[in-house]
């Protein structure tokens, strides 16, 4: 009852816990300007968007403090089985891709040309009170079921003494494959790109990875090109061709996104100023709320909001650092890996570093998948500084 009683004091790391409700905290209140209008025109509510995301926030919060209170240790014995449940989900949904967009397979529906959410409660199921059919994201799943996996499996091997190379490739080509069967190509490169971080850190000899390089950016690139609208994105971005090989759509999302960044200047228009809200600024809640935040905040916010993410993704690191046991120290470095590459993505995109893609910004855009499942990971990272501190 004594060893009890000591866990439960111990909360672990307050500034990280301070860091990841603030950035909650903010994401609501900009959810909450940024969307009244949108809301309204769609819904005749100017609260749907908000309420909703705050019932995200809720249902995360509930695994985050799960996963916060279960002794990490004991995901070493699960980690197998929800790997494989989610990789039936993803394998589902691939095999449903091949299927006519027009099909209206109703648990796996086509929306814009992509079969990329389960839902739970399609037609001709009831719909719920408010939130009308329930749905979830497998991509996002995929992301904390293969750091759990591959944490354990590299651990493993190491241990005993075998190159985990082979398991670590073919886990991450597995789940990014199906994941771009959706098609959903940015979050299939983030996976192997979080998987690869994760066997980076693990002290693995680095040879094979290295010869890995040159077919990857192939590959890559291969996608990019031979796919019509991924060709158009990296045209739009690269300003080349006329409006028959550039996505028009894109390239006005584009100008909206650096005409709310511009606006901002350096002290910002103030917040619930911004003119691009008003039905101007596309997917003003999830993709393009950096952009909001820009033109209300101006430099100076986006700044602040940079420097942020940057001392949680430092904090995540150190974690990682401090921690000795393998298994932790690989899940730390995956889960921070996650946050950092997410967050590089999006405000990559609303600079024009990289072409725009659906990634949302953690912890801040509108998203219910996106959302929950990166709390009930940020729980895990929680809960492992908190055995760090119990340890010393």
């Amino acid at each position: 009852m004594k060893k009890i009683t000591v866990l439960n004091k111990n909360i672990g790391d307050r500034s990280l816990l301070i860091t990841i409700f603030s950035f909650l905290l903010f994401g609501l209140i900009m959810i909450a300007n940024a969307t009244a209008i949108h809301s309204n025109t769609l819904y005749d509510d100017p609260y749907r968007f908000v309420l909703l995301q705050a019932g995200w926030i809720a249902l995360g919060l509930v695994g985050f403090f799960i996963f916060y209170r279960l002794d990490y240790r004991h995901l070493e014995k699960v980690s197998f089985v929800l790997f494989v449940v989610n990789l039936g989900l993803l394998a589902f949904l691939a095999l449903v891709s091949f299927l006519p967009c027009t099909s209206g397979f109703g648990f796996a529906p086509c929306v814009n040309g992509a079969n990329r959410w389960l839902y739970l409660n399609p037609a001709p199921f009831p719909k719920l009170p408010f939130l009308g059919v329930a749905g979830f994201q497998p991509s996002e799943m995929a992301k904390l079921t293969l750091i759990m996996y591959l944490s354990v499996q590299l651990s493993k091997r190491l241990k005993n003494g075998e190159d985990p190379f082979w398991a670590y490739f073919i886990t991450s080509l597995l789940v990014a494959g199906l994941i771009i069967l959706e098609p959903n190509m940015s979050t299939a490169v983030m996976v192997f790109a979080i998987g690869t971080v994760i066997f980076f850190a693990s002290g693995a000899s680095l040879k094979k990875l290295y010869m890995l390089v040159p077919p990857a950016l192939v590959s890559i690139a291969g996608f990019i090109l031979l796919s019509p609208y991924r060709r158009t994105r990296l045209f739009t971005l690269l300003g080349l061709g006329n409006s028959s090989t550039t996505d028009l759509t894109m390239g006005y999302h584009i100008k909206q996104i650096l005409i709310a960044l511009g606006s901002g200047g350096i002290f910002g228009v103030g917040f619930g100023q911004s003119r691009q809200k008003y039905q101007y600024l596309p997917e003003v809640a999830s993709d393009s709320i950096f952009a909001i935040i820009g033109e209300e905040f101006g430099f100076i916010g986006t700044t602040l909001v940079i420097i942020a993410f940057s001392y949680l993704i430092y904090k995540g690191f150190s974690i990682a650092k401090r921690t000795e046991d393998p298994v932790g120290k690989l899940m730390a470095v995956g889960i921070t890996a996650w946050i950092a590459l997410q967050f590089f993505v999006n405000v990559g995109a609303m600079a024009q570093i990289i072409p725009l893609t659906g990634v949302p910004l953690p912890l801040i855009s509108y998203g219910g998948s996106s959302m929950v499942f990166t709390l009930m990971a940020l729980g895990i990272l929680a809960n492992i500084s908190k055995s760090h501190n119990k340890e010393h």
